[in-house]
């Protein structure tokens, strides 16, 4: 989970749950043009999402996009899919990928962006569980 695991100019950095830290310290330090630099967020509540302030400031200075995907007030859960990756991003298939969070997002996320097109050697992931 390093920048020298990068191979193109534009990232996407996807996090759930704990794996913002790590992506946290990427979004602020990773080489990247304005525009060229996306963080997803996922969390179940607004309320779970850590250093929102810090993320929404860091995107201001840097010209970065940030993305929350929140489930809704009703309990509605945002799929991660390749759909909505696409929509996100169209050009989604040229972006490294970083990806940290629980074995479930994980997962799910991987597989929705192979289908985007994302070459599984452009997808640098962590998983763990606390």
């Amino acid at each position: 989970m390093t920048a020298a695991r990068r191979s193109r100019g534009k990232v996407l950095l996807l996090a759930g749950g704990a794996g913002i830290a790590p992506l946290r310290a990427l979004f602020e330090t990773l080489p990247a043009a304005p525009g060229h630099l996306t963080l997803l967020y996922r969390a179940r509540t607004a309320g779970e999402l850590a250093l929102r302030e810090e993320l929404e400031a860091i995107a201001d200075e840097r010209g970065a996009q940030l993305v929350y995907a929140v489930n809704s007030p009703d309990g509605g859960r945002p799929a991660i899919s390749a759909k909505m990756l696409r929509k996100v991003l169209p050009d989604i298939d040229r972006h490294d990928v970083y990806l940290c969070g629980p074995p479930g997002l994980a997962e799910e996320s991987y597989a929705a962006l192979r289908e985007a097109g994302v070459p599984a050697r452009r997808i640098h992931h962590e998983s763990f569980e606390f």
